[in-house]
């Protein structure tokens, strides 16, 4: 009998619950990290002025359905709506297939996604489309810096928001002995943040860690873990098969 695969992003497990259990793979959900909004608006509410009020071309650039979700928190949904829907000269991008379709449904019209769900690719794909551009960024405040990094020093006006902020649990979660214990067959990682997460209370978990990406691969890595797997893809059923070859 397989063991449960541990779920621990903050919100949202029930999509890979489900995934998984159409393979016959058992999972639990226990949360490691917390995601809460900003409790400063204004870089919020400074990034949509940008975007109502630029005379310039403008990329709007979405890392993750958070970023979205939680800056249409701050600054109202239906605002954020009608910023999209009148803007004629905004471009739209989106890391993964997730975040471009909460994108269109917030009439995000076209949505370019690159060939691999990474931050570097999404700048490296804008840069050979333009030598030169403006990118709004939403995001949170641990958002890997690759991206505006690389479009900056291709020469590209980049600006940023915190929109929220993730922060590991405050107190250990109930499955952390159970991972010591041997007790679940593998741990899914969905970001860098939610590796720091785990190694925060398990530093060093002897079981397989299964990625849904490189990023968060190398964050294994710079923790000195290694993945035993890296899924193709960042969709639920995409991880979930690459987690059923580790583990049947």
């Amino acid at each position: 009998m397989i063991k449960p695969v541990l779920l621990i992003r903050a919100d949202n497990n029930d999509v890979d619950e489900a995934a998984l259990a159409k393979l016959g793979i058992p999972s639990f959900i226990d949360p490691y990290l917390e995601i809460k909004v900003a409790e400063d608006p204004t870089e919020g509410e400074d990034l949509l002025s940008l975007l109502v009020s630029s005379d310039n071309p403008i990329w709007l650039l979405a890392t993750s359905v958070n970023a979205l979700k939680f800056w249409a928190r701050i600054v109202g949904e239906d605002r954020l709506r009608a910023a999209f829907s009148t803007r004629t000269n905004v471009k739209f991008a989106a890391v993964g297939e997730a975040t471009a379709e909460a994108l269109r449904k917030m009439d995000g019209r076209n949505v370019f996604i690159p060939n691999q769900a990474t931050g570097k690719s999404l700048a490296d794909a804008l840069v050979a489309m333009s030598a030169s551009g403006h990118a709004l960024i939403p995001g949170g405040n641990l958002a890997m810096k690759t991206l505006p990094l690389t479009l900056i020093s291709a020469g590209w006006q980049v600006s940023k928001a915190i929109v929220y902020t993730t922060s590991p649990v405050e107190k250990e979660p109930k499955s952390a002995p159970l991972i010591k214990d041997g007790e679940i067959s593998a741990i899914l990682f969905r970001s860098p943040s939610a590796v720091r997460a785990l190694t925060h209370f398990v530093p060093n978990p002897a079981i397989p860690l299964i990625c849904a990406g490189a990023t968060t691969a190398q964050a294994l890595e710079d923790q000195g873990l290694t993945a035993g797997a890296i899924s193709p893809g960042p969709s639920a059923q995409v991880v979930a098969s690459t987690i059923y070859s580790i583990l049947c």
